[in-house]
């Protein structure tokens, strides 16, 4: 007949994805499954095969699907909220190459190598975007789900151990258990440390759930000066010098509880984990479009392997004589990750740390014409 092999994909396509659907339809899609639904984004992949078989000039061409094709990605993501399995997936995608050569032999055309060759290596392609979607897809629904569990148990238990602090605190009232006495005093700081963790599960599942943020315009000079606030009194009473200097303000379009509890993690961190008589120093400065934050601490540096796990929940940089659950940095982390800022540590052995933290800069805004 003469015409190649994109002439007769292009010409029908339609046959094609008619020939796809009588084979997954009632083995790998259910017969009752719409053709709307169930074609989706694939006619738009065989497009891209079509584009992949000619040139810019229209002539045959020996070319794939690109790496990024978007509708695969597309298609793989649909096909989870469908509840098809992965495995399905695939099969789609090796039904559909069947079907394009059993329509090319039909339409009389015989196919190069080269041109089965670029077939093949499109449905790879496909197989590969759609399933790498599906995948990313399916484990961020299960880590919110997870989350959701996490935050429903952390604010089921804040109501019972409200209860219990407050009675603990009526039996010192009434002299039932004195303050000062070894279980009294074990009980409320086991309570308080039950508290923080709740705190903590509550805070971390929010947050690495998405949540929405709300931004407003923020100096970086407001946060420097919060920090300082909150660390100073746990720094006098440690006898820590605590020195704040700031080169160049910003502006910064930002959640502000979020960043404001995450550089204050890192500031009381640094005062709680520095040698007595040492000093921490909070740096602002700005580089480009990036608003930077250092806070530089007298804890002696970190330990091997300290480093690269400084951000993992439950891991604590100080000695086990230090309260806390570790959660700190990796709370910090998570807030500035929903920022699409950064934070992380470089460590000077013998003398301290200096943790990071940088933060795009708000967009400067233009002034339009005056009416």
């Amino acid at each position: 007949m003469g015409n190649t092999l994109h002439e007769v994909l292009h010409g029908r396509r339609n046959e094609v994805m008619l020939r796809w659907q009588g084979m997954v339809q009632g083995t790998i899609a259910p017969e009752s499954m719409g053709t709307t639904e169930l074609n989706n984004h694939l006619p738009g992949f065989v497009d891209e095969i079509v584009a992949a078989l000619r040139d810019d000039a229209g002539l045959p061409s020996i070319a794939q699907v690109p790496e990024d094709s978007t509708t695969a990605s597309g298609h793989g993501e649909q096909r989870l909220r469908l509840g098809f399995s992965l495995d399905s997936v695939v099969r789609e995608y090796g039904a559909l190459r069947d079907a394009i050569v059993e329509e090319a032999r039909e339409a009389g055309v015989v196919m190069t190598f080269a041109e089965m060759q670029s077939v093949f290596s499109s449905t790879i392609t496909g197989i590969a975007r759609a399933v790498s979607e599906y995948a990313r897809q399916r484990d961020a629904e299960l880590q919110r789900q997870h989350n959701e569990h996490v935050a429903f148990l952390a604010h089921e238990l804040r109501n019972p151990l409200a209860t219990a602090t407050i009675a603990l605190e009526m039996l010192h009232t009434k002299g039932f258990i004195p303050a000062d006495q070894r279980t009294g005093v074990a009980l409320t700081k086991s309570l308080v440390r039950m508290k923080e963790l709740v705190e903590h599960s509550l805070h971390m599942s929010r947050t690495a759930s998405g949540i929405e943020l709300k931004r407003e315009l923020t100096q970086s000079s407001v946060l420097l000066d919060d920090a300082e606030l909150v660390a100073a009194v746990e720094a006098e009473d440690r006898d820590v010098t605590l020195r704040v200097s700031i080169l160049e303000d910003a502006d910064l379009y930002i959640d502000r509880r979020l960043i404001r509890s995450a550089l204050n993690n890192l500031v009381r961190n640094a005062v709680k984990y520095s040698c007595r008589g040492g000093g921490v120093e909070l740096r602002g400065r700005v580089d480009g479009a990036r608003a930077i934050f250092e806070v530089e601490d007298a804890c002696g540096g970190l330990p091997p392997g300290k480093v690269e796990e400084a951000f993992a929940p439950f891991i604590r940089l100080g000695g086990t004589e230090e309260p806390g659950f570790g959660l700190g940095l990796a709370i910090a982390k998570q807030a500035v990750d929903a920022h699409a800022g950064s934070i992380r540590v470089q460590n000077l052995p013998g003398k301290g740390c200096i943790f990071v933290l940088e933060l795009p800069t708000a967009p400067k805004m233009t002034a339009g014409p005056v009416s």
